[in-house]
């Protein structure tokens, strides 16, 4: 397929949650994504699946415009593994990077499509805890990123947001949304449909590169450093290996 020179052509990663996952934008939209499934371990195979994406794509690494990586936060691993992918890209082809907060990208695949209430969105610390931020309908954070437990988002998100009700993506949302409901407050669990196909908005390399396109034509740049809210020691004990 035929690519406008005029648009950025991004190749993106993503792996700070439960999945990695690689994705070619271009011609101001989707064209290719490809994903790892599992919990540890899946983003030591990142860079092969960015290799199949841009042969899925019919692209060379000669022919982008830009590489985009997702920033966390999340899973501490993963957030260094897809950063250093798109270095890597970065200083073989001499491509400008940027970084993306994962999530502004689930938030912003959100508002593209719908523009009704205010946004908690929400991501896993792999400590049993979410990160969560809030969101105008315009995209503005009306919130840092903190965390907390599930069920205290209630008393930590202020009242004056939730006054017309409030969209919930991301991980833990089915239960934010019960922890919500019963304090009397009403919400919504949307699901995607679109480029990705159906499902729950949790945040992939296709999410990434939409928001890293928006951000270019607007000559915002962030840098490929991680966005980390926590000390990595406190993540995930690692599993004491048998002899």
């Amino acid at each position: 397929m035929p690519y406008n020179q005029s648009t950025p052509l991004i190749l993106s990663f993503e792996a700070s949650a439960n999945h990695a996952s690689s994705a070619v934008y271009a011609n101001d939209c989707l064209v290719a994504m490809q994903q790892a499934e599992s919990r540890f371990g899946h983003a030591a195979g990142l860079v092969s699946l960015a290799v199949n994406v841009l042969k899925e794509s019919g692209i060379d690494f000669m022919d982008l415009t830009h590489v985009a990586a997702g920033r966390g936060p999340g899973s501490f691993t993963g957030i260094r593994v897809a950063l250093a992918a798109a270095k890597g890209v970065c200083l073989a082809h001499n491509l400008p990077s940027i970084g993306v907060s994962g999530m502004e990208a689930v938030t912003f695949s959100y508002a593209q499509a719908k523009n009704i209430s205010p946004i908690l969105s929400l991501a896993d610390t792999r400590r049993g805890n979410v990160y969560a931020q809030s969101f105008t309908t315009n995209m503005m954070q009306q919130s840092k990123i903190f965390e907390t437990q599930i069920d205290q988002l209630p008393f930590l998100v202020p009242p004056s947001i939730c006054i017309d009700g409030l969209v919930l993506l991301g991980y833990g949302s089915s239960e934010a949304e019960e922890a919500f409901a019963a304090q009397g407050i009403k919400t919504t669990k949307p699901e995607i449909y679109g480029d990705s196909g159906c499902g729950t908005f949790l945040v992939d390399a296709g999410m990434i590169a939409k928001l890293a396109a928006h951000q270019i034509m607007r000559d915002v740049f962030s840098p490929l450093t991680p966005l980390y809210l926590a000390d990595a020691r406190l993540g995930p004990k690692k599993k004491k290996h048998v002899k």
